[in-house]
């Protein structure tokens, strides 16, 4: 009978496996350098290693450093690729190569080692070049104890087996950062329209909110709410309007609207639209809620479109609260005392925003705001 014996098996487990793991779980540059490290001082007789990147011609613009058997940090360890160049230029796309390499082709290569370290503490580097195309893309840089001349067998097997496993490591966390910049610069957008988002997960926990979104969201706490919450007057209906939906928030793509009472001030009302989006699962959906004044008449004039959203762009917040009374139908009068300023500067501002938004009058405005 075959039987299986976990003990025995976890004796014989990989002694690299949970370097190795951390390795592809990484997100991003600082947690790929730090499993990096491990795992190349346990497996070879590792100096001091670099991984440099983001490299224009040979010249690093970017590395993370490590010193082994010291608390030191090694950020003096910038190694310059300058010793590799002609190496590099007389083999392109070579996919990794040692010192030894080089000085074999390069009788100055040892010259230009010592220029840069007189006297180092270890005799032989190997370099793992990863390549874009034809462009350097990074490398990474380990240097080998003094005592070590050449290395053994499963040494240079784990070189061989590591190439691969980081290439893949380093293409992953560079696109989820390209992917961080963008969602960054998305959000900055989002937080200086007009529009009051908020993108919360299934348990209705935000994890972004507008700048608008705010402001309503302050106007609806009470000074006892919770920090890092939806305020609970809006929570709470939203929940269980959510409950009795049968699912249609939910769906992706699909959206939905009710309206929320405020619990203590009186017509005043809160409108909700929600939408999921695509390829939402049950345990991490995240849903779009869309906030608008919905029976306070000083806000909810104050409210633009959706579709005007753009073109609000180009206005202050002063002249966007103008810009929404006016298409709402009020005169200046009654603009200058709703809002607490003088006839001639509701004027000028009005003059502004048709200049802004290339309109020539009330009716013009109006039409292009609702």
């Amino acid at each position: 009978m075959l039987m299986f014996d976990a003990t025995r098996a976890s004796a014989h487990a990989d002694g690299l496996a949970v370097e190795r793991a951390a390795l592809v779980k990484a997100l991003d540059m600082a947690s790929l350098w730090q499993a990096c490290a491990a795992l190349i001082n346990k497996a070879l007789p590792c100096h001091s290693c670099s991984l440099l990147f983001d490299i224009d011609g040979y010249q690093p613009l970017q590395g993370r450093h490590h010193l082994a058997g010291t608390g030191d940090d090694g950020t003096r360890l910038v190694t310059s690729l300058e010793v590799a160049a002609p190496y590099l230029d007389a083999n392109p796309r070579i996919r990794w190569y040692t010192f030894s390499q080089i000085a074999s082709q390069d009788a100055l290569a040892p010259e230009r080692l010592r220029a840069q370290n007189p006297a180092p503490a270890w005799r032989e580097f190997i370099h793992l070049a990863f390549w874009d195309g034809t462009r350097l893309e990074a490398v990474l840089s380990i240097r080998i104890l003094t005592a070590h001349t050449e290395l053994a067998d499963a040494e240079l097997a784990f070189l061989a087996e590591l190439y691969p496993l980081l290439d893949a490591s380093l293409q992953r966390v560079r696109m989820l950062e390209s992917d961080r910049l963008r969602h960054k610069a998305v959000e900055d957008l989002l937080y200086e329209l007009p529009l009051a988002a908020v993108l919360v997960d299934q348990a209705l926990a935000p994890s972004y909110m507008s700048r608008e979104a705010k402001r309503i969201c302050r106007r609806w706490s009470a000074d006892t709410e919770r920090s890092g919450r939806l305020p609970r007057a809006i929570e709470a209906p939203l929940r269980r309007w959510m409950e009795d939906a049968t699912g249609v928030a939910t769906t992706p793509g699909q959206r939905a609207s009710f309206a929320i009472a405020h619990p203590q001030r009186a017509g005043e009302a809160l409108r909700v639209e929600i939408s999921s989006a695509p390829g939402n699962s049950f345990r991490h959906a995240q849903h779009l809620l869309i906030l608008a004044p919905d029976g306070d008449a000083d806000e909810a004039a104050e409210a633009p479109s959706a579709r005007a959203l753009p073109v609000l762009q180009c206005l202050s917040p002063s002249e966007r609260k103008v810009a929404g009374l006016v298409a709402s139908g009020l005169r200046n009068e009654a603009i200058a005392e709703r809002l607490c300023r003088s006839r001639k500067t509701i004027e000028s501002q009005i003059s502004s925003i048709f200049r802004k938004l290339n309109v020539a009058n009330r009716t013009q405005l109006a039409r292009l705001l609702n």
